[in-house]
């Protein structure tokens, strides 16, 4: 009599366990937020034993083993102001080559820029650590200015060595080849540059902001405008097995004023095209050849 009492408390208290687990898994649990709007965070069971819980915008998924746990979140697109777009202002960095033309706009290639070799090659490099822009037409047109550094190298002919003077000029006599042998230029510079960028739409924004690459055209023109801070003569050689170095601090000529035309293009948020003219000699009037610069590549935007 004993063991069917016992037998038949077990059966009664193991059925309201499970409906007191029954009870709890379908309770639901609202609670009101800003607004006096009333936020669903229902924990819901299922079957397959995976707790789903969704509190407010995230919902987690707890699969029985401990080990595999999903966790999603559903994001709130918000729309990114137009200066948040990476190509906006005049930041970025530039890559390119430098190319020479004469008084007569002719392509200058004479034989102290001959024989340059693979690793020595004349190169520009250009970068805006300051910027700032003055929007003119609403999301569409600005005036962007700053301050920045260019540093340009010229790859000269191998088998020479500049004069250490304040012009232009080369040294008699026999020098070791050299693996490198470049003038390298230092200006600070600040630009003046007006900007136009097609259409930007709000999926444009919306993508971006998820850190999705999209496609939309922008182009600047204006001028930069420098001034030599610093420029030497730079040498790298080998003599019996070892490697030689030589730097060499003067300005060789070089004019210390640079105003250049600029140009850039672009149809990516991240990547533009690039090209700089030259307004005034590079070297100054009588220390040097009558010759400009021209730079050209990419800039990349960030």
């Amino acid at each position: 009599m004993k063991v069917k009492f016992l037998v038949l408390m077990f059966v009664v208290a193991a059925g309201s366990t499970a409906a007191q687990k029954e009870e709890r898994s379908s309770k639901q649990l609202k609670i009101v937020v800003e607004g006096s709007a009333v936020k669903d965070t229902t924990i819901k069971g299922n079957q397959d034993d995976t707790l789903h819980i969704r509190l407010g915008d995230m919902k987690i998924d707890i699969y029985p083993d401990s080990t595999s746990r999903l966790i999603t979140t559903e994001k709130k697109c918000k729309s990114l102001p137009i200066e948040d777009f990476p190509w906006y202002g005049f930041g970025g960095m530039r890559f390119g080559f430098l190319t020479f033309i004469d008084a007569n706009q002719n392509s200058y290639e004479p034989e102290w820029l001959q024989n340059q070799g693979r690793r020595n090659s004349s190169g520009y490099i250009g970068m805006n650590v300051v910027n700032t822009s003055f929007e003119l037409i609403k999301d569409r047109f600005r005036l962007g200015t700053g301050l920045g550094f260019t540093w340009e190298t010229i790859a000269i002919n191998r088998n020479l060595r500049l004069a250490e003077a304040d012009t232009f000029g080369f040294q008699t006599g026999s020098f070791p080849v050299s693996d490198v042998a470049i003038l390298n230029s230092t200006y600070i510079t600040v630009p003046l540059v007006f900007q136009y960028n097609a259409k930007v739409t709000e999926q444009d924004r919306e993508d971006l902001w998820m850190n999705q690459e999209r496609n939309i055209f922008h182009m600047s023109f204006g001028v930069i405008g420098g001034y030599l801070v610093g420029s030497n003569a730079l040498y790298k050689w080998k003599e019996n097995g070892d490697k030689r170095k030589q730097r060499v601090a003067g300005d060789f000529g070089l004019n210390e004023y640079m105003i250049n035309l600029y140009t850039e293009i672009g149809f990516t948020s991240s990547l533009s095209f690039f090209w700089e003219a030259g307004l005034l000699p590079k070297f100054s009037s009588g220390d040097g050849p009558e010759i400009s610069s021209n730079a050209f590549g990419l800039k990349l935007n960030f």
